[in-house]
């Protein structure tokens, strides 16, 4: 019989990689079909094995609470793209759906059997994190190096490899960035530390300002270590015989790269919502201005009706509602507890966050601090820049995390 924690291992150990070969296939061979999506034909088999292996255990009695609130999420699913059918008959309202559905239903499998039936020791964390890392890494580098990939946030100069979403790919520079620097074994991580630097010039997101926080704690917690010492000392000294000609370099760099993804954001603030009457609030809040405006017609919505509010739009509906608005790119809010409440209503945002907040604090609070701050860094950004929760892309990691503090 297959056994599922060996097919889970190494689909955590590739995944990444899955999703460059689906973003090749579609970019460059210009495959769309889902059909010939790799994910799919990987990710589909394994949630049909999640199936059986949850079905089985029904019958023995022998499922976890939080299990059993992700079969329950699952019928729900179903049941709310149903429910949105009768309310607008389209065929996108089944098709765009159920992918959609499928795609999500798998991550909460994913999290509740790695959270119940699997050991995530250290080690293994080690490796999967490395091998992840490797290939994203190459990824952005052939992209930026040889054009070979897209661009991030339609840049010119920028790049996000094979993978098909800024907003994941950010996230995880910043995860892996995180991961390393609050390492015990500083020294021997300052290669991939820079590296993350550099992916992070690379993408040109404004998530490189998350950068300060595990720089932070790792001030807090080691700063007078041997290593460190030298480390900042030797940093010091170079910064202050450079410093005219850093913040020179700095303020160009600014200007050409991030400037250009805030300048980016106010544009679409302006054109999902309108702007504030001042300049300089208009270029503070951009940071996520046009997720706001975005949200409060979202929100508007939601609570124009009580069936809405209860059971939501789904996803298609989501789009349909952008599309009738005249929007043809920025079909949600971009912040994930808030699309989903959007998508599923009062119900299923409910049981989602039942799943996931299910025997959560205690062990977190107990986690190393890398852990603590991976954890919040995936939250926040989750929150306020989206598409981590239901991304496949970042998600995998995230939903790793998030049940590694209880495994």
């Amino acid at each position: 019989m297959l056994n599922l924690n060996i097919t889970i291992k190494y689909y955590l150990y590739s995944f990444l990689l899955i999703d460059s070969i689906s973003g090749f296939i579609r970019i460059y061979l210009g495959i769309a079909n889902p059909i010939f999506n790799i994910g799919y034909w990987i990710r589909g088999p394994i949630l049909l094995l999640f199936v059986f292996y949850y079905f089985h255990k029904l019958i023995e009695k022998k499922m976890f609470l939080d299990e059993i609130l992700a079969i329950v999420l699952f019928a729900y699913f179903i049941l709310n793209m149903f429910i949105n059918y009768m309310d607008m008959p389209s065929s996108r309202m089944i098709t765009e759906n159920i992918l959609y559905i499928f795609r999500f239903q798998f991550l909460l499998f994913l999290f509740v059997f790695i959270r119940n039936r699997m050991e995530i020791d250290d080690e293994l964390m080690r490796k999967i994190i490395y091998i992840n890392f490797i290939v994203f890494t190459l990824n952005l580098f052939i992209g930026y190096v040889f054009g070979f990939g897209l661009e991030a946030y339609r840049f010119s100069g920028t790049s996000k490899g094979m993978f098909q979403g800024g907003n994941p790919v950010s996230i995880l520079n910043l995860i892996f960035f995180t991961y390393f620097i609050l390492d015990n074994k500083f020294r021997k991580q300052l290669f991939p530390i820079g590296i993350t630097l550099f992916n992070g010039f690379v993408i040109a997101s404004k998530s490189i300002f998350g950068f300060i926080i595990p720089i932070f704690f790792a001030f807090k917690r080691n700063v007078l270590s041997v290593n460190k010492l030298i480390f900042y000392t030797i940093l010091t000294f170079v910064l202050m015989i450079s410093l005219s000609g850093i913040v020179d370099k700095a303020v160009e760099t600014y200007e050409n790269r991030f400037g250009l993804n805030i300048q980016k954001s106010i544009d679409a603030a302006e054109k999902v919502g309108g702007l504030y009457q001042s300049n300089i609030m208009n270029t503070v809040a951009s940071v996520n201005f046009r997720r706001y405006a975005s949200l409060n017609a979202q929100m508007e919505t939601s609570f124009s009706s009580f069936k809405i509010a209860l059971f939501g739009k789904s996803l298609a509906g989501q789009k349909l509602f952008w599309e009738e608005r005249g929007e043809w790119w920025f079909k949600n809010a971009s912040m994930d507890l808030f699309d989903l409440f959007f998508k599923f209503g009062l119900i299923g945002t409910a049981l989602f966050l039942a799943i996931l907040l299910h025997q959560f604090f205690t062990p977190f609070l107990q986690a190393s601090i890398r852990d603590k701050v991976v954890i919040m860094l995936f939250f926040a950004y989750s929150f306020f820049g989206g598409h981590v929760l239901d991304s496949v892309t970042s998600g995998s990691l995230f939903y790793l995390y998030v049940a590694k503090v209880k495994s």
